[in-house]
């Protein structure tokens, strides 16, 4: 099962979604705005899903 977690992206964060929920990428997205302040724009998140995948 494939995550994104917050700390692999600097954030001293413990949040993480798996993957596998239909909604993950809009939850990471707004959460990553609501709690840190910062805006992943489209191209970065698909640049997030293939390393993520990978692993």
């Amino acid at each position: 099962m494939s995550k994104i977690r917050c700390v692999s992206h600097g954030f001293d964060c413990k949040f993480e979604i798996d993957l596998d929920d239909s909604d993950a990428i809009n939850r990471f997205k707004k959460h990553s705005k609501i709690v840190h302040g910062f805006e992943y724009n489209s191209g970065t998140i698909n640049q997030i899903l293939v390393k993520v995948r990978d692993n």
